[in-house]
């Protein structure tokens, strides 16, 4: 795998894996997902409308989150996303392989620096 298209993948999975972390607490709207993620993360982590957006609605297809919109002002309708319990279930399995994989790669690393260290 290339290496732009490795750091796409892993970083929409981070992407689905924060969103339904954040939902997991209580229901959000696009941009609050945003503001969200980057406070929380210390800025370390931001969402682009161009990234946030297609996660959302592949998770509302694939039944892991719901919405609802409230009208907020006179003309502007915002769209609140909540975690459904298959949402809640597919959290706890892709935080617990999220934490495996990140492991595995933290002793990889580790071994490597040791290995290049006594060289």
């Amino acid at each position: 795998m290339k290496q732009e298209g490795m750091q796409t993948h892993f970083k929409k999975g981070v992407t689905t894996l924060c969103i339904l972390s954040l939902l997991q607490r209580r229901e959000m709207y696009g941009y609050e997902l945003v503001q969200e993620t980057e406070r929380v993360s210390g800025g370390l982590l931001s969402f682009q409308d161009g990234t946030l957006y297609p996660v959302l609605y592949r998770l509302q297809e694939q039944g892991y989150i719901a919405d609802r919109k409230e009208l907020a002002g006179k003309r502007m309708t915002r769209v609140y996303y909540r975690l459904t319990e298959e949402g809640a279930a597919y959290l706890q399995r892709i935080q617990q392989e999220y934490e495996q994989v990140s492991e595995g790669a933290r002793r990889i690393l580790q071994y490597g620096q040791l290995r290049h260290e006594t060289a």
